[in-house]
C-alpha cells in the first residue's frame, strides 16, 4: 500500500501517531501495544527520511525511531488541553455515578444508559458541572468518618 503526503500533512500524521500511541501506551508496562508502537516508528523513520529529522530520535536500545523531545514539547499543550478536559470530564461523570447509585440503588445501574437512567442521572451532572466550573477542587474535602 502507497500513501502520498505532503510534508505538512506527514507533520501532521506524525503528531497524531505521537498522541495516539501516547495515549495507548503511556501507562503500560508489562502489556505495552507493540502494533502502536510499531506503527508509531515506522511514521517517524519516513518523517526522518522526508526532512522531519527534529520530531525523531533514535533509540539504540530497541533499533527504532521514537519521538524526540522537540515532538515531545511541542505536543505538550494538546496533550495538556485532553488531559485537563478528561479530568474534568471523569470527575464530573464519576461523582454523578456514585449519587446515582446512592440515589436509586445498585438494581439502576441496569438501566443508567437508558433515556429513562440518563434523565434521572442528568440533574447529578449538571450539580457537578456547576459545582466544578465554578469553584474548581477548592470545595472538594475527604471526609474522615471515624
Amino acid at each position: 500500500m502507497k500513501i502520498e503526503l505532503t510534508k505538512e500533512q506527514l507533520a501532521a500524521l506524525v503528531k497524531l501517531a505521537y498522541l495516539g500511541n501516547r495515549m495507548a501506551n503511556d501507562w503500560r508496562t508489562d502489556d505495552v501495544i507493540e502494533e502502536y508502537d510499531e506503527v508509531e516508528s515506522l511514521v517517524l523513520e519516513t518523517a526522518r527520511k522526508h526532512g522531519l529529522g527534529d520530531y525523531v530520535e533514535f533509540d539504540e536500545e530497541t533499533h527504532k525511531a521514537i519521538p524526540s523531545g522537540e515532538l515531545e514539547e511541542k505536543m505538550t499543550e494538546a496533550v495538556d488541553f485532553y488531559n485537563d478536559n478528561t479530568f474534568w470530564d471523569q470527575l464530573i461523570y464519576r461523582m454523578a455515578d456514585r449519587d446515582y447509585v446512592r440515589k436509586f440503588g445498585d438494581e439502576a445501574l441496569d438501566e443508567i444508559y437508558t433515556e429513562r437512567g440518563m434523565e434521572r442521572e442528568r440533574p447529578l451532572i449538571e450539580k457537578y458541572e456547576k459545582e466544578f466550573n465554578d469553584n474548581g477542587l477548592d470545595r472538594v474535602e475527604i471526609r474522615r468518618d471515624n
